[in-house]
């Protein structure tokens, strides 16, 4: 008997102390997988598409090979339209606070000497006006943007090659320019390597984007103050080959890497939270992921090669 009670009395103790440790382990982020975007006829096959969510109304947006195609809160398609438009090669899209479509194309014509073109549609993308900016200072007359943002009455267009990013009004006026690369104060060697192979704005109206051949993330706040993370390593936290970079409602970053296959988590202190899925094939796994975007319901978007599509995730936090 008293043998007995001493194994129980040590059992006790061997759980009291491995208890706490198992909680310290507890990792503070998890992501599951969800489901991928879908049609009455199964998963739609993207690789590498454009997308942006409207986190008004719960639905999400695709661009891929001039469609634009509508989803609802469960990963739907509930409508689609752009077949029979003449607006060229689309290539990003946002909406306002209206909820008109602003579409961004590549085009050219006697009337387009810029080589783009911003669109307003409606809700049920039919084109209502065209957008065109206005005033932009002479020195950034060959100015190509290939991402477009709307923040609160402002239309954000950026340029990941020459890393510039121009500000308007709704209507196209000039406001200011962000020319990114002399605000980074980079070496030689790292300016020739620099480009953006991302770009997003949290709520706070900081600009986030990626610059894969530094292996960093960068933030950028509206009073034009820098900061960055990241380093090069196959370690959890560290870089292979950075790409999309979104923030959720927390303020905490994600950032995806082509190389692992992963999802990485920040908080907004930069400080390494936790990473989720890998490379494979099967549903929930990654192949060469692009971009990311995460909604108010905490789901989270990527993009990825091989017509794999969109798979989303559910992030839960401890």
């Amino acid at each position: 008997m008293r043998y007995r009670k001493k194994q129980l009395l040590i059992i006790i103790a061997i759980v009291l102390l491995v208890l706490p440790a198992a909680t310290a382990k507890a990792q503070p982020v998890k992501g599951t997988y969800l489901y991928n975007l879908s049609s009455f006829t199964g998963t739609i096959s993207f690789s590498w598409p454009r997308i942006f969510v409207d986190q008004e109304r719960n639905e999400v947006y695709v661009v891929y090979q001039n469609i634009i195609r509508v989803f609802n809160a469960t990963g739907m398609e509930v409508y689609s339209f752009g077949d029979d438009l003449d607006l060229g090669t689309i290539v990003d899209l946002t909406l306002d606070q209206d909820g008109n479509i602003l579409l961004l194309s590549y085009k050219w014509s006697e009337t387009i000497d810029t080589g783009y073109e911003i669109t307003r549609c409606n809700y049920r993308g039919e084109p209502k006006s065209i957008i065109a900016v206005k005033n932009l200072p002479p020195q950034y007359s060959k100015f190509l943007p290939n991402r477009m943002v709307y923040r609160e009455g402002n239309l954000y267009l950026a340029s990941l090659v020459t890393m510039v990013v121009v500000v308007t009004d709704s209507d196209g006026v000039f406001k200011e320019v962000y020319d990114i690369l002399p605000m980074l104060e980079l070496e030689e060697k790292e300016k020739q390597d620099a480009m953006m192979d991302a770009f997003s704005i949290d709520k706070d109206g900081d600009f986030l984007f990626t610059i894969p051949p530094l292996f960093r993330a960068y933030k950028i706040t509206p009073d034009r103050k820098v900061s960055y993370f990241g380093k090069s390593g196959s370690t959890p936290g560290k870089f292979n080959i950075v790409a999309g970079i979104a923030s959720d409602e927390r303020g905490n970053i994600f950032v995806v890497d082509k190389l692992k296959c992963a999802v990485m988590v920040y908080d907004k202190n930069f400080n390494f939270l936790n990473q989720f899925s890998s490379r494979g094939w099967r549903p929930g796994f990654l192949i060469a992921p692009e971009d990311v975007v995460v909604d108010r319901e905490d789901r989270v978007y990527v993009t990825q090669a091989g017509n794999k599509g969109i798979s989303v995730f559910k992030v839960t936090y401890n």
